[in-house]
């Protein structure tokens, strides 16, 4: 914008305007402190929807300041409950939004009948979050986790409101420009710049609409998990002989298969272990010949001789 507002000052300095131009002058230094591009609030469209959030009423109510001491705080919360019956919980929370003045954004449910869990997506007015919150606990058997976040984002609508004004007194300014350039050229350069605060102005107040909104209205995340099935107990009259037999007969073709894997495998490896087999018990025989061809053990000094006689 700030290259557009340049443009536009030469062409209308050459038609001769001077007063004109020197009004664009001080209107591009107005301007030239910040570029659009470079200070727009992250997470905006990139532009707002014609008749929804850039309508003249929407104009003026999101154009409104924020009254002293009050704060914009977006503010999400999350539940993960375990609960009787997953289905009539769910309806539950449904009648409980609608009650509230809320709405639900999306339901995901997943499992079979038996073992169904959800996933609710609720938005419910902030005055009333807290209220729906402990409703929503009330209807658990356990609750296994619970959260509430809030985002403050009171400055960046400050920030934003005032920008609005700084544009909107600049298109102002440049709509009495515009009944005062003297030649189609001008008129034509003074509409670009006209277009484009148009266009910022609107991304503006759809980014302070979407922060209002946002901030009315919480979100709360409900997970909700159904009771385990109780483990299954084999009775006594569900005993089966058969089968219990089949299952020792397979264990033991199994044990035999083992069986003869191993004795395989020992004789793959057999001329690498039977000589060594041999080799040792060849010399655990030669050990044992000795000790049986040792003459017996001489008598001590101290053994009494001739005690028969």
């Amino acid at each position: 914008m700030f290259i557009t507002m340049l443009i536009i000052m030469f062409a209308l300095a050459g038609c001769g305007g001077q007063t004109v131009s020197s009004e664009f002058e001080s209107i591009d230094r107005g301007l030239a402190g910040s570029s659009p591009n470079s200070s727009a609030p992250m997470g905006m469209p990139p532009s707002a929807p014609e008749g929804s959030w850039a309508d003249e009423a929407t104009a003026q109510e999101v154009g409104a300041p924020l009254p002293s001491g009050e704060r914009l705080v977006i503010k999400n919360g999350s539940l993960s409950l375990q609960v009787e019956e997953v289905s009539a919980t769910e309806a539950q929370i449904r009648a409980l939004a609608e009650q509230q003045g809320g709405y639900i954004v999306s339901i995901s449910t997943s499992g079979s009948e038996e073992n169904l869990a959800s996933s609710i997506t609720l938005r419910v007015p902030e005055n009333r979050f807290d209220e729906t919150l402990t409703a929503i606990e009330g209807l658990a058997l356990k609750i296994f986790s619970r959260s509430v976040s809030g985002d403050d984002v009171t400055e960046e609508f400050v920030d934003l409101e005032s920008r609005l004004r700084t544009l909107e007194a600049t298109q102002e300014r440049l709509l009495e420009l515009l009944t005062r350039a003297e030649d189609v050229e001008a008129a034509l350069q003074v509409n670009y710049a006209l277009r484009d605060i148009q266009s910022e102005i609107e991304q503006i107040m759809g980014r302070m609409k979407y922060l209002q909104q946002s901030a009315a209205m919480s979100t709360l995340f409900v997970d909700l998990r159904p009771v385990p099935p109780p483990p299954t107990i084999v009775e006594a009259g569900q005993w089966q002989p058969l089968r219990v037999a089949q299952t020792a007969l397979r264990d033991l073709v199994i044990f035999g298969q083992g069986l003869l894997n191993f004795g395989i495998v020992l004789l793959v490896w057999s001329p690498l272990w039977l000589p060594l087999l041999l080799i040792v018990r060849w010399g655990w025989g030669r050990l044992r010949s000795r000790e049986r061809k040792a003459p017996p053990a001489k008598a001590t000094a101290g053994t009494p001789t001739g005690q028969g006689e």
